[in-house]
């Protein structure tokens, strides 16, 4: 025989929805199992490794999320292309009982469902508290893949502009700059005119897509070409060491 849900109003704001009676007195006598803490251990262990990855990182959460809560989550994102996934979800999101956004500051990811328990259906198959630190979980991992495959793409666009792009002498004047020497003092190490120095300077920032020079030796750091372990112990310009 069904059981009837309380239908009445949930008058406490929160960032998920309900479909069961949230009685305070359940909640309070609520544990998150060190089981549980645990399995999101993992979870963030996995994250660091997809991270390092450029396929489909999105979708191996997914899966990750329903495996190591046995089934008892779904992990469902708002722009999900893969039809034929969303459409075996689709079972499991019309019977879930409870859901929580997934979201990073303003930035809606999609949505957290848990299921009911498999024994009493009015109530979820997971602690309250644990799917809601579940959600949160998904949202900082998500957040740090957007971020993880932006500076992917920013330094593969780096080590394609840098790669064979700058001459000699360019990497030179770069080198200069990097440890400190202005425009007059790489000129006269360099046996150049100041001129010349500034020519070089300017390609250089196109190469690099940038125009000044604290990005051209940010984007110099990012590319791989110089490391700052590079210029330790190295003599740091003065003025007595060139003319300006």
């Amino acid at each position: 025989m069904a059981v009837k849900r309380n239908s009445q109003p949930d008058m406490h704001q929160s960032p998920f929805s309900s479909r069961f009676n949230s009685d305070p007195i359940y909640f309070s006598q609520e544990t998150v199992q060190w089981s549980f803490v645990r399995s999101l251990l993992h979870l963030f262990w996995i994250g660091q490794n997809l991270c390092k990855q450029q396929g489909d990182v999105v979708e191996s959460l997914c899966r990750e999320v329903a495996d190591i809560t046995q089934q008892k989550a779904q992990l469902v994102l708002k722009h999900r292309d893969n039809l034929e996934a969303t459409q075996e979800i689709e079972p499991f999101v019309d019977r879930a009982l409870i859901s929580f956004s997934v979201q990073f500051c303003e930035v809606n990811y999609g949505i957290l469902y848990i299921a009911p328990d498999d024994e009493r259906s009015t109530i979820p198959a997971m602690p309250f508290v644990a799917a809601q630190l579940l959600a949160q979980v998904c949202s900082w991992l998500l957040y740090t893949f957007e971020q993880a495959l932006f500076l992917q793409g920013q330094c593969q666009r780096l080590d394609s502009q840098v790669g064979g792009s700058l001459t000699k002498r360019e990497r030179e004047v770069l080198t200069l700059m990097c440890r400190g020497y202005t425009q007059h003092c790489i000129a006269e190490k360099l046996s150049i005119s100041p001129t010349t120095v500034g020519k070089h300077r300017q390609h250089i920032y196109e190469q690099l897509g940038v125009h000044c020079e604290r990005d051209a030796l940010f984007a110099a750091y990012q590319s791989g070409l110089f490391s700052i372990l590079d210029f330790i112990g190295t003599e740091a310009p003065t003025p007595q060491m060139c003319h300006k």
